[in-house]
């Protein structure tokens, strides 16, 4: 028994004494309230293993978003690949953010501000990103943010990184359905095979899930999720889907509606592109298996033309495989964003990282005939105040010049605008800042 014990020791000794880890990513599982959602939402945060050593380091922020039906967890089985790239020097130490999007009634908000889901994009925008800011120590600045995003969140990483261009310098987009043209056609046909008729009658019940994809009605099922976004509508009058809370893209007759899917285009990928250039400094890493259930890969392969014909910065990663992430592709982007975000970096006691973005206040807000934007750059120089549409489209702009350390205060005639939702945006020297606005009627 005395042998036994002595052996016993020093595997005591290895297993529980409190070695230090060396560069590894740790964990903490917490929450916070969502001013635009209105509840309480859980959030995943992986820090390096350095981040209660130096307690004087700021690190750069990546962010991921998780794909249809995932949450908070969906990085936990990439912490030790996160850790891996860590030790061996292939990434720097950073900050990895996954929060929840989850919700009803179709599992997951698409990205996008809706009146049916909730508003899913100011979530991320207004009320993660600055409280992670907040409470850790992210580096405030577009060179030190990134995204990553799985399926129906690598489209969310395309959207986000297009339309708060200011905010991200690189994003990661894996297997999204990116371009709704080239996509519809193939979910016709799927849709007669999954329903029967004609008439047909969508059901987004009446399918049963144990099934990730394919003849359990999930191209149904997906257009009733991102009709939740892109079409929503409570008092909707298609008597053929259920639940009838938005509009459905097709009739009953399994024929396009145009006049749902004019709104769809809005939010279509290749028509927000237009918007980017090179000069907004945004890199992007996408890609998509070959053999991927949903049919995303041509629209991810036909993307290319588009992208280079925006001469935007961007790389495609095509691979032999299916919907789901590789650790191929993950450790591509991850390695991609380290090389374009800030390094982590030392501050003294009494410094720490500006912000470089520029806090505005609208007023009225809501407006109609005319909305008053005003903020304090850090130096005089020539502003650029821009009004854009939920496509990222500018519709409005105005150059003037602005008076540092003071409040200047600007009034833009907003007679001509459509009544909606749009983003106003003030560009000074390197700093911004933007803030959602809407027209009302009359």
């Amino acid at each position: 028994m005395k042998k036994q014990t002595l052996f016993l020791a020093p595997l005591i000794f290895l297993f529980f004494y409190p070695f230090p880890v060396k560069a590894q990513f740790f964990k903490i599982d917490t929450e916070f309230y969502s001013n635009s959602l209105k509840e309480i939402r859980k959030v995943s945060i992986y820090l390096p293993h350095n981040y209660y050593q130096e307690q004087e380091a700021y690190y750069p922020a990546v962010y991921f978003l998780h794909g249809w039906g995932g949450n908070q967890n969906a990085l936990d089985d990439r912490q030790m690949l996160m850790s891996h790239l860590l030790t061996s020097g292939q990434i720097q130490p950073m900050i990895v953010v996954c929060a929840d999007n989850g919700c009803q009634p179709f599992g997951t908000g698409v990205y996008v501000n809706s009146v049916i889901t909730g508003n899913f994009e100011d979530f991320t925008i207004l009320d993660l990103i600055p409280w992670v800011e907040d409470n850790f120590r992210a580096i405030p600045q577009k060179e030190a943010r990134g995204l990553i995003g799985q399926s129906l969140g690598g489209y969310g990483a395309f959207r986000f990184g297009i339309l708060h261009k200011d905010k991200f310098r690189a994003i990661s987009s894996h297997a999204a359905q990116v371009n709704y043209d080239l996509w519809m056609p193939a979910v016709r046909q799927m849709l007669m095979l999954e329903n029967s008729g004609p008439p047909y009658f969508y059901n987004f019940y009446g399918f049963m899930n144990d099934e990730s994809m394919g003849p359990n009605g999930f191209f149904t099922r997906s257009l009733f999720l991102a009709s939740s976004g892109f079409s929503p509508d409570p008092n909707s009058n298609q008597t053929y889907i259920n639940p009838q809370i938005i509009q459905f893209p097709f009739n009953q007759y399994c024929q396009l509606l145009d006049s749902v899917y004019a709104k769809w285009k809005a939010f279509n990928i290749p028509t927000m592109l237009s918007n980017l250039s090179p000069a907004d400094s945004v890199s992007i890493l996408y890609g998509c298996g070959l053999y991927d259930e949903t049919m995303a890969y041509f629209p991810n392969f036909a993307l290319q033309d588009t992208l280079a014909h925006h001469n935007l910065s961007y790389e495609f990663f095509s691979h032999k495989a299916g919907h789901a992430m590789p650790e191929t592709y993950f450790t591509r982007s991850m390695i991609f964003l380290d090389s374009l975000l800030l390094d982590y970096s030392i501050y003294t006691k009494d410094q720490a990282p500006f912000s470089d973005e520029i806090l505005i206040e609208t007023m009225p807000n809501p407006f109609s005939e005319y909305v008053d934007v005003s903020f304090v750059p850090d130096n005089s120089a020539d502003a650029l105040i821009e009004i854009a549409d939920l496509k990222g489209a500018i519709v409005k702009h105005m150059h003037k010049q602005v008076k540092g350390k003071v409040r200047n205060r600007i009034r833009f005639n907003t007679s001509e605008l459509s009544p909606g939702i749009y983003f106003i945006r003030v560009t000074s020297g390197r700093f911004t800042g933007s803030e959602k606005i809407i027209r009302l009627e009359g």
